[in-house]
């Protein structure tokens, strides 16, 4: 495949990707905002929660 076959590849899979974003009601990327994530779902919390869980998991075993 010559260079300029890849690049006008290129060019189709980047506006078909494009028309389907926005058939989908997806913004453009340079639209985008950061975003943080819930809470709950940062590996800190993640850690905090099993740790939480096998020290009730553990009392209740020996009560």
């Amino acid at each position: 495949m010559t260079t300029a076959a890849a690049q006008a590849r290129h060019l189709s899979l980047v506006r078909l990707e494009q028309a389907a974003g926005q058939a989908f009601g997806c913004a453009d990327e340079g639209d985008r905002v950061a975003v943080r994530g819930p809470m709950l779902l940062t590996p800190t919390a993640i850690t905090i929660a099993t740790f939480a869980t096998a020290v009730a998991a553990t009392i209740s075993y020996l009560v």
